[in-house]
């Protein structure tokens, strides 16, 4: 049985999109950042966490993800309200910045972590469109505020993977196919 520990339905649309068999059975996580952590650091960390407990039998794989957008080695988490998704398009707007989406896969034997890297450049948006952007688009479930997937998102442009931007490392993901291929 191949698990998914994931709430985000960009996560589970991706996995369905590659023909995969699997149920969904997110488990909470505390997503906080600990003091002076870099990064790559807290996403292995909760993206680990995110596995849980070793699987019950060799037929079960877990699969886990932590996506984060990172500007000036600062990780902006999901908003908590329009004021803070505000804040976050506007310290983005006209600037590059990176995301990072993490990948945990557990077997009863493995282990593993990896992660991808996107740059992302912003549009340079003025007030009326930051506004504008969150009222149709509510982005409160999404790292550093937006969806590159979103209609009318602010990206501009961006280099490397869509899918890890959208959230979950597909190229990585494909590196460890011996594991999870089985449930296709």
């Amino acid at each position: 049985m191949l698990i998914l520990r994931s709430q985000s339905p960009r996560r589970k649309e991706i996995l369905q999109s590659l023909g995969l068999q699997f149920q969904v059975l997110p488990l909470p996580t505390d997503e906080s950042s600990l003091h002076e952590e870099t990064p790559v650091r807290y996403l292995e960390r909760v993206t680990l966490a995110k596995l849980g407990p070793e699987p019950k039998g060799s037929e079960e794989v877990i699969i886990a993800s932590d996506t984060i957008v990172v500007f000036q080695n600062k990780i902006l988490q999901k908003p908590a309200d329009e004021s803070e998704a505000f804040s976050m398009i506007s310290e983005l707007s006209g600037k590059t910045h990176h995301v990072y989406s993490g990948l945990g896969i557990r077997t009863k034997d493995e282990k593993i972590f990896d992660y991808d890297i996107s740059e992302v450049d912003f549009n340079a948006w003025g007030k009326s469109e930051i506004l504008e952007y969150i009222k149709i688009c509510k982005p409160y479930d999404k790292a550093g505020s937006y969806g590159i997937q979103d209609p009318n998102s602010p990206v501009k442009n961006f280099r490397g993977s869509y899918s890890n931007i959208l959230g979950f490392p597909v190229r990585k993901f494909f590196l460890y196919h011996t594991l999870w291929s089985r449930f296709l």
